[in-house]
């Protein structure tokens, strides 16, 4: 019985869940056609607005682009703009070096032209506070010595015309005149008051007293009188009466040497005379040859030996005395006569090079001398420049220059001396070389007697 009511109550329960699956069937399938047309509608609005939102996008994407364009255009003309603002502090640097380096030829210019102005040559008509002044701005200190070029116009324009001042000049012999001086351009003339000395003026410096030499006086009066005359220019400006005042020839130069120099000097005189002893001496000499030798050697094969002693005397040479010690005892052994040969080759080359060792001394210790006098002045400079300073170089290259003289003599005494005991030398050298080949072949030919 209870097995029926299970049974039943089972089949009740499986009839009542077929009819609830059925039912949520039906509402699921509903739900699923209403959630399609939603769908549908979805797409549909998307697809009505999707041609606007993609157009939207493109311009958008596009305006993006465009900026980037620009913020890169911007980035690159900030460096183009930076580099040319490098290339304008740089220019505008330079223009600063080149204002600060032309104010300075200025006032260069016209301090020189105020120095070295010779009188009646006119003065630099510039106040003296432009030259004083020294702005900090180059472009101000430029502006500020402009005045300078037209007062050196001015000036320029005064001495092309020619100018006349009252003044005073000191002759060649020191003595003070008061006179007139007339000046053309850079060239200046001084006459004195009774016009009996006048000549070209010397430049000088400021404050310097003029000196002029009184080679023309007639030509310099006559100007002045506002006559015609003819007047020779120096272009030198003095510089070359200077240099031949300086060149004294070869007296000035062996009193600037000093006490190193006569050394120098007497070397030089005493190889001099050696090496014209020896080039006279080695002149006279007749080089005999080796027919001379097989003639000897005929001779004593004949047995006439005061023949062949006579015929060692034909030649007047060294080999001459060694072959006729020879032939003297060319009856003893022969090993005797070839010491005899050695013996007396010895005798010829001391002979041959006696002076030529003083010479060889003379071209080895001149060029030192020269060093070492050279090495004392230039300590004589120096105290001079311990004592007065380096101020004025004119007073030091004047005792360098002095210095310099002992190094060239001994240069000037070496070159010559090196090149006449080389040849002295290799004069001897023969001399010797031509008696032992000589002796030899007269040796070999007693051997062979």
């Amino acid at each position: 019985m209870r097995y029926i009511i299970f049974f039943i109550c089972c089949f009740a329960s499986s009839l009542l869940a077929e009819t609830t699956l059925t039912e949520a069937l039906k509402t699921t399938d509903s739900e699923l056609k209403a959630a399609l047309k939603t769908l549908e509608k979805t797409r549909a609005v998307i697809a009505s607005e999707k041609p606007s939102f993609s157009e939207k996008f493109h311009q958008t994407e596009a305006e993006l682009l465009k900026q980037r364009r620009l913020v890169r255009i911007a980035q690159q003309s900030q460096e183009d703009r930076s580099e040319q603002l490098k290339q304008l502090r740089a220019e505008v640097q330079i223009l600063q070096q080149d204002a600060a380096y032309t104010a300075g030829l200025l006032k260069e210019h016209a301090l020189k032209l105020t120095t070295l102005a010779t009188p009646g040559s006119g003065s630099l008509k510039i106040s003296p506070e432009i030259l004083a002044a020294s702005p900090a701005d180059p472009a101000e200190a430029l502006l500020s010595r402009l005045p300078i070029i037209e007062a050196s116009f001015e000036r320029m324009n005064e001495l092309i015309g020619g100018s006349q001042a009252k003044g005073s000049a000191a002759d060649e012999k020191g003595v003070i005149h008061q006179g007139q001086f007339l000046s053309f351009g850079p060239f200046s003339y001084f006459i004195n008051q009774d016009q009996s000395l006048g000549g070209d003026v010397r430049p000088a410096n400021q404050g310097v007293t003029a000196h002029f030499r009184s080679n023309f006086p007639g030509e310099v009066s006559a100007l002045l009188e506002g006559k015609e005359s003819v007047l020779p220019l120096d272009p030198t400006k003095g510089n070359a009466f200077a240099m031949q005042e300086i060149d004294g020839g070869f007296s000035d130069l062996l009193r600037k040497g000093g006490l190193w120099i006569w050394p120098i000097i007497f070397l030089a005189l005493l190889s001099l005379i050696f090496g014209v002893i020896k080039l006279l001496g080695f002149s006279r000499l007749r080089e005999p040859n080796e027919a001379w030798i097989t003639t000897i050697l005929a001779t004593l094969r004949s047995g006439d030996r005061e023949k062949a002693i006579s015929l060692t005397l034909e030649y007047h040479h060294p080999a001459a005395q060694v072959m006729h010690r020879l032939v003297s005892l060319s009856d003893h052994a022969t090993d005797l006569v070839e010491e005899t040969l050695y013996e007396q080759l010895m005798s010829v080359q001391a002979k041959a090079t006696s002076m030529l060792a003083v010479i060889g001394i003379t071209a080895a210790t001149s060029p030192l001398l020269g060093l070492l006098g050279t090495v004392s002045g230039m300590i004589s400079t120096f105290n001079l420049i311990t004592i007065f300073g380096s101020g004025d170089p004119k007073p030091l290259a004047g005792g360098i220059s002095e210095a310099l003289v002992t190094t060239l003599f001994g240069l000037i005494v070496a070159i010559p001396a090196l090149i006449l005991h080389a040849f002295l030398s290799r004069r001897a050298n023969g001399i010797v070389q031509t008696t032992e080949r000589l002796g030899l072949s007269f040796i070999n030919g007693l051997r062979t007697k």
